[in-house]
């Protein structure tokens, strides 16, 4: 990318555009490069708000094109290489920044070369899935999240345990939901020994790998995307029933790789691989090496 990169926005409404107006400046100086919005037919990257009807109608058109395309929505698990998730904050807009000026294009087309599609998450106040609250560390206390029309889930990070009646099915609903931490409701001690009260003690990892499986269909977590190389210290016990994610692991274990590098070595499936890494990631298992040394995922 050049020093100045114009992002030519299509089918947003007035409010977004004011808010990713105000953002640029900020978000383009943390990154290095100077951006401008507009709203003519000409720009460095197009963004489209693919919440809009004529947007999603007008996507596969733009993603077909020699002008690399960027994806507005709240749909978290969207296909699309570049995303930026609302509502619109400046930690995701400079990291999208950071991806656009270091990804790879072709110099004659144009068109940017075949690579992950990456999740988005917005900052620790944000409407965030469970996996990614657990990764992040986010209630040193008993809590339970859930109720209403989702199933119960009550978490004691402190004894790395968790506890729930609910079924697979119902779970997988959960886990698939987007919530504030702040949503959770904290428990006493008496609350705890009374929810969990006929219910089987489980290991919070197998929790926390069963919710980095669930986060995405296909896209990487976004410490996990571009060069970054990674590593295992060992097989994660919650992989060895799976011959696909024994593999990877096994191949982590040796040498350092990158997700490209990982899925042309094991032969897997894009998917088997993004779901495995996300999982080994909210896990806490993956060492991530960006070029300044490899440095563990926890915490």
């Amino acid at each position: 990318m050049t020093e100045l990169l114009r992002i030519q926005v299509r089918y947003l409404v007035d409010k977004d555009v004011r808010v990713l107006r105000s953002l640029v400046g900020l978000a383009g100086s943390k990154a290095d490069v100077r951006v401008t919005i507009s709203e003519a037919d000409e720009g460095d990257v197009i963004l489209v708000d693919v919440d809009e009807p004529d947007g999603a109608a007008a996507w596969p058109e733009f993603n077909r094109g020699t002008v690399p395309v960027v994806a507005l929505t709240r749909k978290r698990d969207f296909p699309a290489r570049f995303m930026l998730t609302k509502p619109i904050r400046s930690q995701q807009l400079n990291q999208l920044l950071g991806e656009l000026r270091h990804a790879d294009f072709d110099e004659e087309s144009g068109e940017s070369l075949p690579t992950w599609a990456v999740m988005s998450f917005g900052d620790d106040d944000d409407d965030l899935p469970l996996a990614e609250h657990l990764r992040r560390h986010h209630w040193d206390h008993p809590v339970l999240v859930g109720g209403a029309d989702l199933p119960e889930v009550i978490i004691d990070s402190g004894a790395g345990a968790w506890y729930s009646g609910a079924s697979d099915r119902e779970l997988a609903r959960l886990l698939r939901h987007a919530f504030k931490a702040s949503s959770a409701r904290a428990l006493t001690s008496a609350e705890l020994i009374d929810h969990t009260n006929g219910l089987e003690q489980n290991n919070l990892t197998n929790l926390k790998w069963r919710a980095g499986l669930a986060l995405s269909e296909g896209a990487l977590h976004p410490d996990l995307a571009g060069d970054v190389r990674l590593m295992l210290p060992q097989v994660p016990l919650q992989a060895l029933s799976d011959t696909a994610f024994s593999r990877q692991a096994r191949l982590l274990i040796r040498q350092p790789m990158t997700a490209d590098e990982l899925t042309e070595e094991s032969r897997a499936e894009r998917g088997d691989v993004a779901c495995f890494l996300n999982a080994c990631h909210v896990c806490g298992l993956l060492l991530l090496d960006s070029g300044g040394g490899a440095e563990s995922a926890v915490g």
